[in-house]
């Protein structure tokens, strides 16, 4: 029955409202039962006092006090309520009910009223019959009652009792509070359905969304304007789905780049390997060239699967960088050395800008081979005459407490070639993505290196970020965290 999210919602409110209603129903009828004895008491004086006008007129005419209440029943019954006539010294002369005459009864003398008559008195009797609330009020006239004796003082007495009083109010008001407690309870119903469809409806279409995410369909995106925590679980499941879109078109990217990428040098490896078998290579100059092409083929596929085992290893957590202080002005002049000849061999210039002896923590090794990967690239896109530039300074990063600005080591590789147009700039940091090949001097390298430098500074705790013109050049940055404050300040890179 309360199977779904929306019948238990629902069966909550329901709950939750009757609960409220019946402790509501209980607080107002202990805060009633005082209201009811002050307005008991009020209507007992209201009937006693002509009570006692008639009682004293029926007296005046000689009629004993039987003959009194004989006259008085039927009022008595007619107002709900018993009436006595009682002396002074609290003796029951008569009762309209015919069962206390002869008892005693207490009765507080009344004070003096303001226009010098005795005002009733009220107060509770307990009895053998139970509790009783009454009223008391002489018949007689103030002198009258100071002359005479105890027993020639009467007092008229109402009694009501108080359970009597309680079910007659609570008769007059149980109708009206069940029709409003039952028109409560279904509004509050109502507004508790719209409240759960509310919650439940985006629920749902969550639901819905996500199995059409299990059945392969990676597009669903959630518009939802519920209540700020169902739009925070709609908002993270759009972000997820454009994760798993991503990762998936990623995969699918993935085994068609690498597929891509070993089919052209085994199609080279199969065909040279079978020009030799069949002897169309035969002469020893065909032999050899064939034998090159296999093994420069055969080193391609041997340095792409060592970067894809590099970068599954990254993704697996399994590399770790080591936490050293690392000199950088000594590995950027190693690093200049090894390009050294190549940069020769190209025409082009290759300089060294340094500010300061910066030290970074870091990986020694990784690092170099990132630079080592940027210098590469920016050779093989600047044309003879070019030049590229190698540099470091120290910078300072503003805190986002607003507190002491952070001191980083920043190292630039900047080159003078065509550049890369803006639409390409933002995915050349993407797994096998080589742009356009016309731009660079050789064509050759599966895309991964870029990747590959990315995640070794990620890993680090610092940035990398590429700036380029096209025509005028690219300019990688690399931030790093440093090993210690050190003494250079910032300044200007040339390029």
């Amino acid at each position: 029955m309360f199977a779904t999210l929306r019948s238990r919602l629902i069966g909550s409110y329901i709950l939750i409202i009757v609960i409220c209603l019946a402790i509501t129903g209980v607080l107002l009828t202990i805060l009633l039962i005082p209201q009811v004895a002050r307005l008991t008491y009020l209507a007992l004086a209201d009937k006693s006092l002509p009570t006692a006008f008639h009682v004293r007129s029926l007296r005046a005419r000689g009629l004993t006090p039987e003959e009194i209440i004989n006259t008085l029943e039927e009022q008595a019954i007619t107002q709900g309520t018993r009436i006595l006539i009682v002396t002074r010294a609290g003796r029951i002369l008569a009762d309209s009910e015919q069962r206390w005459v002869g008892r005693g009864f207490d009765v507080p003398l009344p004070g003096e009223g303001a226009a010098g008559r005795r005002l009733y008195v009220q107060g509770r009797q307990m009895t053998g019959e139970g509790l009783f609330l009454y009223v008391a009020v002489p018949t007689e006239p103030l002198q009258r009652e100071r002359a005479g004796d105890d027993s020639s003082v009467w007092y008229v007495v109402l009694l009501s009792p108080p359970r009597q009083v309680i079910s007659s109010y609570a008769g007059d008001i149980a109708a009206g509070l069940m029709l409003t407690g039952l028109v409560a309870l279904l509004v509050s119903i109502g507004i508790a359905f719209l409240i759960a469809r509310s919650i439940a409806r985006p629920l749902q279409r969550i639901t819905i969304a996500t199995e059409e995410i299990a059945r392969g369909n990676y597009d669903e995106q959630l518009e939802i304007t519920s209540p700020e925590e169902v739009r925070r679980l709609a908002t993270s499941f759009n972000a997820m789905a454009r994760e798993v879109r991503a990762s998936r078109q990623a995969q699918r990217d993935f085994v068609a780049n690498v597929s891509h990428d070993l089919r052209t040098p085994l199609t080279s490896i199969r065909g040279f390997s079978q020009a030799i078998l069949d002897g169309a290579a035969a002469d020893e100059e065909s032999g050899r060239r064939a034998a090159q092409i296999i093994n420069e083929e055969a080193d391609r596929m041997a340095r792409l699967v060592d970067d894809l085992l590099e970068l599954a290893r990254m993704d697996a957590g399994q590399v770790v960088m080591a936490q050293e202080p690392v000199p950088v002005s000594p590995l950027l002049q190693e690093s200049m050395e090894k390009m050294a000849l190549r940069a020769e061999e190209g025409d082009v210039a290759l300089e060294l800008d340094l500010a300061g002896d910066l030290v970074v923590r870091g990986d020694r090794d990784r690092l170099a081979q990132v630079l080592t990967n940027l210098l590469d690239n920016a050779l093989k896109h600047t044309p003879p005459g070019g030049r590229v530039v190698l540099a470091a300074r120290s910078v300072e990063e503003p805190s986002a407490r607003g507190d002491t600005a952070k001191a980083l080591g920043q190292i630039s590789v900047a080159d003078t070639g065509a550049g890369i147009p803006s639409e390409e700039l933002s995915r050349i940091f993407e797994r096998f993505y080589r742009g356009d090949k016309s731009r660079t001097r050789e064509g050759k390298g599966a895309g991964l290196g870029l990747a590959i430098a990315k995640e070794i500074v990620l890993a680090h705790g610092g940035q990398i970020r590429a700036e380029s013109v096209v025509g005028l050049g690219t300019k990688f940055t690399i931030t790093l965290p440093l090993a210690s404050s050190t003494s250079s300040s910032p300044s200007s890179m040339g390029e």
